[in-house]
């Protein structure tokens, strides 16, 4: 069978070695980024931080994600690509690792502020990472699977924060809740998955992996088209600026920050409508909201492997408008533990896929020796997605407060809205990347505008 006749595709070796060892390099920075979220709880009864402030603490850390993305992913194309991608990577990597293992020094850590501070600095090199390390692995993948690793790549959260989740609590547990010793830990345990990726990848694997796609029939994402003189005269070029020009790149950063609308919106609005609308105790609220994580890895795998198949822009067309039905069904959610159930796996089926979606678009789209650049575009979009609580805060607020279901409902509509022109954008300002609709589907922008052959009179 070809690759694209397969669900798990047949790629070389190397790909799926990438696969693994860039996989724990992405839990581990999704996982260090969710410690302030695992611990913070017990920071409060520390430090006596009020709810609000916390929130407004979460709010700025978000923020700080979406601002050096696009700096580090500008310079790491110029540093070096495929294998050379870790010259970049490493140093990102040594800075959000370096400063959540100084949170974990007790003669550092003595004040909220202070951890605030460092939490926020530790964010803006983590939002880089993020950019970096979805560029590299589908570097390392051949175009005809890029779907599925992006979307399997992607599962290192929620799948692998679950994972280290686990390994935080027996910590906690076991050191009579020190919230510090994970801050120590964890990235202790990113030293040897580093060294184990950085002895992995070199020239002469990458040179393997490359001939044995196309030996499979298969085309690298560098091959032979991204000629070294091509990517140098690119080094002369503004590669945002060629980023910018290109209309699928834009229509997917825009559509990131509607993504990440849903994403934060259903953290934020579903456990407190949960705990004072439809009256369940905190314990059961907080676990019930979680639901959708199951479907939310199972939804990045499946349709970015679909996605292969039928192409990015009718799968995302697809899931925008799924969401856009379910997100207004999200309060029956109250009915019974059915609905609850059914309505939370049914959105998460495509909420988390969406970015999948999003950034192979993007990786599709980028021009030569751009990858980097346009994933940092992409990943500096949740800069205005961060935004989305707060948001969502004051139409429950205006709505009559926590105990009004009118404010949540008024929040369902605002999600559903943001659905439908996600919707819009994408079926009137991209074209589709991939599949038989590639250079012979419909939008008002042309064919050359986002970087796509027109194939519309060839058969």
């Amino acid at each position: 069978m070809s690759t694209k006749q397969r669900f798990i595709p047949k790629v070389p070796g190397g790909s799926w070695g990438a696969m693994v060892v860039l996989w724990l390099v992405f839990a581990m920075n999704s996982t260090v980024r969710e410690l302030f979220n695992r611990t913070s709880p017990l920071m409060v009864d520390e430090f006596g931080v009020d709810a609000d402030t916390m929130g407004l603490y979460g709010t700025i850390m978000q923020i700080a994600m979406g601002l050096l993305p696009l700096v580090f992913s500008t310079w790491s194309d110029k540093r070096g690509q495929g294998w050379m991608r870790k010259y970049s990577m490493i140093w990102v990597a040594v800075g959000y690792m370096i400063l959540t293992f100084l949170v974990g020094l007790h003669f550092i850590s003595s004040g909220i502020i202070v951890i605030v501070v460092l939490l926020t600095a530790r964010n803006l090199f983590a939002g880089a990472g993020e950019s970096l390390e979805c560029t590299a692995v589908v570097e390392w993948w051949p175009r005809e699977a890029r779907g599925f690793a992006a979307g399997l790549h992607h599962t290192g959260y929620p799948w692998g924060t679950l994972i280290t989740g686990l390994i935080i609590s027996v910590m906690l547990a076991k050191s009579d809740n020190d919230w510090r010793l994970p801050f120590i830990i964890m990235p202790l345990i990113a030293i040897p998955i580093w060294i184990i990726y950085w002895k992995f990848s070199n020239k002469k694997t990458f040179e393997k992996y490359t001939e044995k796609a196309i030996a499979m029939g298969q085309t690298p994402t560098l091959d032979s088209a991204d000629s070294a003189e091509e990517i140098e005269l690119a080094k002369n070029e503004s590669n945002l600026l060629r980023c910018l020009k290109n209309a699928n790149v834009v229509a997917a950063t825009v559509v990131t920050i509607i993504a990440l609308v849903m994403f934060f919106g259903i953290n934020f609005w579903l456990n407190p409508y949960l705990t004072f609308v439809a009256e369940y105790d905190y314990a059961k609220a907080a676990a019930y909201s979680l639901l959708y994580t199951i479907t939310g890895g199972l939804g990045q795998v499946i349709w970015g492997r679909i996605s292969d198949y039928v192409g990015r822009k009718a799968s995302l067309l697809f899931c925008f408008a799924w969401l856009a039905v379910w997100v207004l069904i999200l309060p029956q959610v109250k009915v019974g533990l059915g609905a609850l159930v059914g309505i939370q796996l049914a959105i998460g089926f495509c909420v988390n896929a969406l970015f999948a979606l999003l950034y192979a678009t993007v990786q599709d789209s980028a021009p030569k020796g751009a990858i980097g650049t346009a994933m940092g575009l992409n990943v500096t979009a949740s800069i205005v997605g961060a935004f989305t609580p707060a948001i969502l805060g004051g139409l429950i607020a205006a709505g009559g407060g926590w105990n009004s279901a009118s404010g949540y409902q008024t929040g369902v509509i605002f999600m559903c809205v943001c659905m439908v022109v996600g919707f819009l954008i994408i079926l009137l300002f991209s074209h589709e990347t991939v599949g038989k609709r590639r250079g012979r589907d419909w939008a008002l922008v042309s064919f050359k505008a986002a970087g796509i052959e027109d194939n519309r009179n060839k058969k």
